[in-house]
């Protein structure tokens, strides 16, 4: 099962129905549960995303052409080319980050969404 698949399986857990008052504090039990599953997908993808920024990091090499032209004395172009390379390679890194940061930003949504049911889950309590 992919990430997206496990996220949206544990999306579908995180609901409240204000029927009783046992029955809303296991919910809340439910959603917290949830919750720290979210979390552990989130450590996860943040896991996947240091890799990606070390393997742009090591793979950061001054390219042939570049230091061959150093070595001939055209600097300018020689720093024109690595300052190429580089913005390639960060445009790269951006788009192989890209779909994890979505699913970081959907998990921290279904986060939020847990505390808000949870905080209303609470005032159904204080009120029963």
């Amino acid at each position: 099962m992919n990430k997206l698949e496990e996220i949206q399986q544990i999306a579908s857990q995180i609901i409240l129905i204000l029927d009783n008052p046992q029955s809303v504090k296991l919910q809340v039990k439910q959603i917290t549960l949830a919750q720290k599953q979210l979390r552990a997908i989130k450590k996860e993808i943040n896991a996947l995303i240091r890799n990606i920024n070390q393997q742009a990091t090591q793979s950061g090499t001054d390219s042939l052409v570049s230091v061959g032209l150093d070595v001939f004395g055209k600097h300018k172009w020689a720093g024109r080319m690595r300052a190429e390379t580089r913005r390639a390679m960060e445009r790269d890194k951006k788009s192989a980050r890209q779909p994890y940061m979505e699913l970081k930003e959907a998990i921290d949504k279904l986060i939020l969404e847990g505390d808000r049911l949870k905080l209303k889950a609470d005032e159904y309590l204080i009120a029963h």
